[in-house]
């Protein structure tokens, strides 16, 4: 870990504490002009702590955090006293208490907008590599649109998903500033040291192969049980509802399975060629190194987020919060939504990229000049 990085680190850790130590003074000082704050659900600490108490130790964790990013960026460089990067691991945990709950499916229905711009934007990289293969694909997508606009009132519901999503800026931001608080303190102490990777990170270089692919399956449970509402047979589909009577409603859980599935096939880019390089036929960025930050830096935040929104289901499951309490329903969630598990394998899996891409670097695997990168002989090599 250079210096800038961790710097980069530091500035984040600066930024997003010091939003959650805004946050949290607003609760303690105005409490009721913090309402749009708690449109999410309670973090743990707030289902242990009265709602003053739960926010000064908002405020402390965001001061404290701003302190020690400040250190971060103008402290000397080498590597970091062990005491602070305690210090970092002991915040750490705190953010991940005090992050919101019920993000899962907000981050969800955003994913699966973002599912759709992404398909657009490389389609339109594959026409200016392979021009009718490019406008084939853009052909399918169109058509896919206009079944979803005409006969699953998908322009409805694109219309409401937008509208919520904009009433929940603030709070998204708070709950993003939490996962990004967690996210670079734990880097910035797990890289405070100076020399090679120790035992346990040996460990996950040798099976980050095994990691990432355990982690992928996260996603089939969930993503066959909404491709199950294709057939007579739906899985988790509402009770007393009929899905060829709910266009809306289908369209949503196929979306939303879209989407996961899409998750698991990102997961698995952190073993495969093309999250090293990007594929030839991406016009533009065809044989180019990816960089590390581009795949590590998303799949540490979204590793957070599947850890705390698993853990805060499981929770509010057993207080019967959500749900009747069951054991059933809390056994469909652990085997359907296995956020819980996939959240750490996450975490894991971009830890061994990111060590296995630092390890290619110094062997001098992945620095190839941006022409040569470029280049067809480039590319046809990779």
């Amino acid at each position: 870990m250079n210096t800038r990085t961790r710097q980069f680190l530091a500035v984040g850790i600066v930024v997003s504490a010091a939003l959650i130590a805004v946050a949290a003074a607003v609760t303690l000082i105005a409490p009721h002009a913090s309402s749009a704050l708690d449109t999410l659900g309670p973090s743990l600490v707030d289902r242990m702590l009265p709602a003053p108490v739960s926010a000064a130790i908002g405020v402390a964790t965001g001061l404290a955090g701003i302190a020690l990013g400040a250190r971060g960026i103008v402290g000397p460089t080498g590597a970091t006293p062990p005491v602070l990067r305690i210090a970092a691991v002991v915040l750490a945990v705190i953010a991940f208490l005090l992050t919101p709950g019920s993000m899962i499916p907000v981050a969800g229905y955003t994913f699966a907008m973002v599912v759709i711009v992404g398909a657009v934007v490389l389609a339109a990289l594959l026409v200016r590599r392979h021009l009718w293969w490019g406008l084939a694909v853009i052909a399918v997508l169109a058509g896919i649109v206009t079944w979803a606009v005409v006969r699953m009132q998908g322009a409805l519901l694109a219309q409401e998903l937008t509208a919520s999503l904009i009433e929940k800026i603030p709070v998204l931001l708070l709950a993003a500033a939490h996962l990004v608080l967690l996210v670079a303190l734990t880097a910035w102490a797990a890289t405070g040291s100076e020399g090679s990777h120790g035992r346990f990170a040996s460990w996950v270089l040798r099976n980050r192969i095994a990691i990432t692919i355990a982690a992928a399956c996260c996603a089939l449970p969930y993503t066959i049980a909404r491709a199950s509402w294709l057939t007579p047979w739906p899985l988790l589909a509402p009770n007393g509802v009929d899905l060829a009577d709910m266009p809306m409603v289908l369209l949503t859980g196929l979306g939303l399975g879209a989407a996961m599935l899409a998750g698991g096939v990102l997961t698995l880019g952190l073993i495969l060629p093309w999250g090293r390089r990007f594929p030839g036929w991406m016009g533009g960025l065809g044989g180019r190194a990816v960089p590390v930050a581009l795949a590590a830096v998303p799949a540490f935040v979204v590793a957070a987020l599947f850890l705390a929104g698993g853990v805060d289901w499981i929770v509010s499951v057993l207080d019967g919060s959500l749900g009747d309490g069951s054991f059933e329903l809390a056994l469909e969630l652990v085997l359907v939504f296995p956020f819980w598990l996939w959240g750490p394998l996450l975490a894991l899996a971009a830890w061994g990229y990111v060590l296995h891409r630092r390890d290619a670097s110094d062997q001098g695997q992945l620095t190839l000049p941006d022409t040569e990168k470029s280049s067809p002989v480039a590319t046809r090599r990779s």
